[in-house]
């Protein structure tokens, strides 16, 4: 009789656990967020309203690029946003000038100093709802 009761109070402990972990696992909450590359089925934002900023002494140079970043669903703002001009080259970080539009959308001021428009062969733009390390 002693051994029933016994695995009785161990079932009703472990089931007292669980409940209590399920309680605290329901109550957690997840923010949106949004991450996009290229045309992948990851897309999270439009980009949109693309600017080239030519050097006004030598238009043959780029000085930067300005683009807006919204999120197609959701609310997630992009807090980090990066483009690459060159497939393979350097990637340029945006984040530091994001400035925000209607909606729930930023536009992104990317620095390209010393970049030769001719050698501008890609737009590739990564576009997160999380702020980078």
């Amino acid at each position: 009789m002693f051994r029933k009761i016994r695995f009785l109070l161990i079932t009703v402990v472990v089931l007292a656990l669980a409940a209590g972990a399920y309680t605290f696992a329901a109550a957690n909450t997840i923010e949106d967020s949004a991450a996009g590359y290229k045309d992948s089925v990851v897309s999270g934002y439009a980009i949109t309203n693309i600017v080239y900023g030519l050097n006004a002494t030598d238009p043959t140079q780029l000085d930067n690029i300005l683009l807006d970043v919204t999120p197609i669903t959701g609310t997630a703002v992009a807090k980090t946003v990066k483009i690459q001009t060159l497939n393979a080259g350097p990637w340029i970080d945006c984040s530091s000038g994001l400035v925000p539009i209607t909606g729930n959308g930023v536009t992104a001021t990317c620095t390209t100093t010393g970049v030769a428009l001719i050698d501008v062969t890609a737009l590739n733009v990564v576009a997160s709802s999380s702020v980078t390390p």
